[in-house]
């Protein structure tokens, strides 16, 4: 984006307050991508954190010719990557209110709300319960609207197997699903 130019060229003049608004801009993207990875807030804030450092070390070396979103994303995975490496136990956090897929809502009813957020905790339950590469390419997809081209730059996959996974990764998601709704249909009865 044209905005995100001004900034990059300012802070690599040295303007930590461009760096602020980069910050600011890209914040929760950062995170949901942590987040996918690690599945801890607390991690997650961590890995994010240590993504803008990165960022502001290295933003010399980006050069223009791609997206400044599509390198960010980047570095975030490969940061959450070696974060999950470190990392001696795993822990699995039921907060997780900030990263979900985006499921458009179509009515102002009460009951529509209601439902809407149901399928939104069951969506992303289902998505944290997927490989961290996985979710985070059903996020970058869905969430961070990224093309496949981007997707594949960002987790240095090829794209035709970012389409394949994507391809895989729907059935799974629609199976998995499935399976949990009629589970919460017969623990109603």
């Amino acid at each position: 984006m044209e905005q995100d130019s001004i900034w990059i060229s300012k802070v690599k003049q040295g303007n930590r307050r461009a760096f602020s608004q980069l910050v600011d801009r890209y914040r929760n993207y950062v995170y949901t991508i942590c987040i996918r990875v690690l599945k801890s807030p607390e991690e997650a804030e961590e890995a994010a954190q240590d993504t803008f450092i990165k960022v502001y070390k290295t933003i010399n070396s980006f050069k223009e010719d791609s997206k400044f979103s599509t390198w960010l994303y980047s570095v975030a995975f490969r940061t959450a990557i070696d974060h999950s490496r470190r990392k001696k136990k795993t822990t699995h956090s039921i907060d997780d209110e900030e990263s979900h897929l985006q499921i458009r809502e179509t009515s102002a009813t009460p009951v529509k709300s209601m439902e809407q957020q149901n399928l939104k905790e069951i969506v992303g339950k289902v998505i944290k319960s997927l490989p961290p590469v996985d979710a985070s390419i059903l996020t970058l997809f869905y969430q961070g609207e990224k093309s496949v081209k981007e997707i594949a730059g960002i987790l240095d996959l090829s794209e035709s197997n970012v389409k394949v996974k994507l391809y895989r990764l729907r059935e799974t998601l629609k199976n998995k699903l499935t399976h949990y709704l009629r589970e919460e249909v017969k623990d109603l009865l």
